[in-house]
């Protein structure tokens, strides 16, 4: 029988069905809600630029909060509505899923529908990556027949790419680290290449892991394209969500409906250990709807940093993190360098993502402006770390090396809106030489290894 694997130009996306009052911070319904009802304001600015809604914010602010516009999702002032604030997770179901990046200029696409066979997706999408015959039936025949049709199949062999031992920068906040025979990644994250790319990203057929780590629920951290690749018996680890709510997906559950079948939610503190790799999960502050209180912070962006030991070498990835009223991750590196530890590398973002809470119009967290209080409309926000922050952290933390990341690095994040791409606001998206010249300024900095996508770090040096 004819082997064939899927393409790596192939992208893949889960359709949800969302049947809550409100919408889920799983479809993005509560941020296309949001974006209808401030349409106006999201077009200004997109005339006149942000600064203009932030010199009028005084006067928009109220408006927007409205009861006859957000207003309305409110049970008394400042207090969101249970089902808007909770949507009901049991009412949020995967309908199909979307194939694109098909035909010659790959911006065709195909939608298969799900409905019960769900649960079947990631045996059947791991089988397919890694190369099949077609299946005899059921969902795997059926995506099978469509990408065959559709010609996203091909019979290339579907060799593992050697990355070599150490710890390998793929591109924006993900993180492969190889050792004796075993793989770890933190947040992968896979952006299919057009044709035509010069440059082209790593595959997920490269990464194939023993272990993965998701540090929260954005979708440039929690991809199901990659994880769907990999398989259903991958072990996957999440951060333990109690309660799905608008800021945090329960990620244990959306990936356990679609098959996966080795998902490990860990709170912060709790340890595992995978092969040769002890894991530690610490708090995630910052990324919040503040940099202070806001109004519901039960329900906040729950996610896990984490600390990561093999072979007496010990990192760290704390991804988009910051401080917010719960915690700051400066304080944070100071305790677990106490408890676990100094490190020998930290990967930590820099973007740092001042805003006002009206600038949240028009965003993909649109709906973190619902978090937002009253006396904090008109205060612009540091919602992460900037790169002063990222230095005092890897101090606190003891860093022999630090890494900057989680800012696109790669013309193909460039083109969905991650990193520097030439006609930003340097401040919105800094460039990785301001790391540098953090460092400069502070004595007896760690090293600052500035890795490109796809570079590696083998002496952790």
């Amino acid at each position: 029988m004819t082997t064939m694997r899927i393409r790596d130009e192939v992208g893949l996306q889960v359709r949800h069905a969302d049947q809550t009052r409100f919408g889920s911070g799983v479809t993005g319904l509560a941020d296309a809600l949001i974006a209808r009802t401030c349409a106006p304001l999201i077009a200004l600015a997109r005339r006149e630029g942000p600064a203009r809604l932030v010199e009028r914010s005084a006067e928009f602010m109220p408006r927007i909060f409205a009861p006859s516009a957000l207003g309305g999702l409110y049970a008394a002032p400042d207090v969101l509505r249970e089902d808007c604030l909770y949507p009901d997770a049991g009412r949020v179901t995967p309908a199909a899923l979307i194939v694109r990046g098909l035909g010659p200029e790959g911006q065709g696409s195909l939608t298969l529908s799900l409905g019960s066979e769900a649960a079947e997706l990631a045996d059947v999408v791991g089988a397919l990556d890694r190369g099949c015959p077609r299946p005899g039936r059921g969902l795997g025949a059926r995506l099978w027949d469509a990408l065959h049709d559709a010609g996203a199949l091909t019979r290339e062999t579907c060799d593992d790419i050697a990355l070599g031992d150490g710890v390998t920068a793929v591109g924006h906040a993900t993180v492969a680290w190889q050792h004796a025979g075993a793989r770890l990644v933190v947040d992968p994250f896979a952006v299919p290449p057009l044709p035509g790319d010069v440059q082209r990203p790593l595959p997920c057929r490269a990464l194939r892991p023993d272990v993965v780590l998701i540090t929260h629920s954005h979708p440039d951290h929690f991809d199901l394209h990659a994880l769907l690749r990999f398989g259903a018996d991958t072990p996957i680890v999440v951060p333990q969500v109690a309660r799905e709510s608008l800021l945090s997906v329960d990620m244990a559950l959306r990936l356990r409906e679609l098959g996966f079948r080795r998902v490990v939610a860990l709170e912060w503190h709790e340890s595992l250990q995978v092969g040769p790799f002890r894991v530690v999960a610490l708090p995630f502050f910052g990324e919040q709807p503040t940099s202070g209180e806001f109004l519901h912070p039960e329900a906040r962006n729950r996610g896990n940093t984490y600390l990561v030991e093999a072979g007496g070498r010990r990192i760290a990835c704390i991804a988009d993190a910051g401080a917010d009223a719960a915690g700051d991750t400066v304080a944070l590196a100071r305790a677990a360098a106490l408890q676990h530890g100094t490190l020998d590398v930290l990967f930590g973002g820099y973007r740092a993502w001042r805003l006002h809470p009206i600038e949240l119009l028009g965003t993909s967290v649109a709906r973190y402006l619902l978090q937002v209080p009253r006396a904090q409309w008109e205060v612009r926000q540091q919602l992460m770390h900037d790169a002063d922050d990222l230095l005092a952290t890897a101090i606190a933390w003891g860093a022999r090396a630090v890494v900057p990341y989680a800012n696109g690095g790669a013309p193909w994040f460039a083109r969905l809106g991650l990193g520097p791409h030439g006609d930003d606001d340097p401040e919105f998206d800094p460039d990785l030489a301001t790391v540098t010249q953090a460092a400069a300024r502070v004595a007896q900095a760690p090293t600052i290894h500035a890795l490109r996508p796809g570079e590696r770090m083998e002496s952790f040096a």
